[in-house]
């Protein structure tokens, strides 16, 4: 939107053409071979001497090339190369290391960015008006795209800026009236916990960088594994999921798989409270399993009786149950562990919906409640 229809067209023709000048200047140099005659962003090189070495010394640079086989790498292009990142790829593909470069007295960057990079776009008859097209002439687009009004209108922050307070000020928020399903919604952020992730030490890592250069990361990783382990009594957390309803998705998901382990496939109902939220319900479809709607009484409570009728009549197919904990009305069910008891006597697992753990934080834990699944929401219990 920011950018609209020419701006996108303008960073692809750029990437492009950098993909174009790099190619030029692998294969003028005679040293390596650009294998992919035609392509948008990446080349296959074949090179003169081991994928090992060629590594080796991109990586002094800070850079990496991906590595094909033992005599083959990869290299992709994206917005964020510059021209200092292009020049240090030419120099890199002109000689068989970084450090031949320097012996050959090519350290004067000024130099080679002129020869290597102006001259071979002349020479490309590449510019801003006339940008490469080394790619077939059947995949370029000739129909129109982003057509809407919306991405051809805000191209100035101000103008983005209003757009999104004019978004803003449609939606209904606790600024302007009461939110009737708001438990599981309205839990604050603040913003030092926001900030860090705007740092590029969180932000700009590579989601394809080498595993040894992402430890920080790594690190990160089995301690939080550890700690929520440990805040919900779980054995082990899965990062994985992205979102409450792919949390659940996955949930489910190991729910089925355990039943396929001990022999019980044939389970394929899920029992969902009328109040859940509708992801619920959507997630156990998207399981392919049968949904079966408990009902609730007067104050928001599971209707216990419904329960048991459901789960009796279910209870050689019944897979789960999907229970918030609170309820979605902000409710502690007093008989939460009685309803986990009579799905584990029936063969069925418990799902819990973590959209409220924060309520739980300090007082109880899903696996003491009786839960053998539950989805966090880190961003609304943490």
């Amino acid at each position: 939107m920011y950018h609209g229809p020419s701006g996108i067209k303008e960073i692809a023709q750029r990437i492009h053409s950098l993909t174009a000048i790099l190619a030029r200047s692998i294969e003028e140099a005679g040293v390596h071979q650009v294998v992919n005659k035609q392509f948008f962003d990446t080349l296959l090189i074949k090179l003169s001497h081991s994928s090992d070495d060629l590594i080796s010394s991109a990586q002094k640079k800070k850079i990496n090339i991906r590595k094909v086989d033992k005599s083959h790498v990869a290299i992709t292009l994206d917005e964020t190369v510059t021209k200092d990142d292009l020049f240090d790829l030419v120099v890199l593909f002109k000689t068989s290391s970084f450090e031949e470069q320097y012996k050959a007295g090519l350290s004067r960057r000024s130099d080679l960015v002129v020869y290597d990079l102006d001259k071979l776009a002349d020479s490309l008859a590449i510019s801003k008006s006339n940008p490469s097209k080394m790619y077939p002439a059947a995949l370029a687009r000739t129909s129109e795209y982003l057509t809407h009004p919306v991405f051809n209108s805000y191209h100035s922050e101000t103008d983005m800026l209003r757009y999104m307070h004019h978004l803003q000020s449609k939606d209904l928020s606790l600024v302007h009236a009461m939110i009737p399903l708001g438990s599981c919604t309205m839990k604050l952020n603040a913003t030092a916990e926001m900030v860090p992730v705007t740092w590029p030490e969180f932000n700009n890592l590579h989601p394809f960088v080498p595993t040894e250069q992402a430890q920080g990361y790594h690190r990160l990783f089995k301690e939080l594994d550890y700690a929520l382990s440990q805040a919900t009594g779980f054995d082990k957390v899965s990062l994985q999921p992205n979102s409450g309803a792919q949390g659940e998705y996955t949930g489910l998901r190991v729910i089925q798989e355990y039943l396929k382990s001990i022999g019980q496939s044939q389970r394929n109902v899920c029992i969902i409270p009328v109040s859940a939220h509708g992801t619920n319900p959507a997630s156990a479809a998207m399981c392919g399993l049968d949904v079966v709607i408990v009902k609730c009484d007067q104050f928001g409570n599971l209707d216990l009786e419904d329960l048991r009728q459901k789960i009796d009549r279910h209870k050689d197919r019944l897979a789960a149950t999907m229970i918030t904990y609170p309820s979605t009305y902000g409710v502690f069910e007093e008989a939460i562990k009685d309803v986990c008891s009579m799905i584990h006597e029936a063969g069925g697992q418990v799902y819990m919906d973590g959209a409220n753990l924060n309520a739980q934080m300090g007082l109880c834990n899903p696996a003491e409640i009786g839960a053998d699944v539950c989805h966090l929401n880190l961003h609304k219990t943490l």
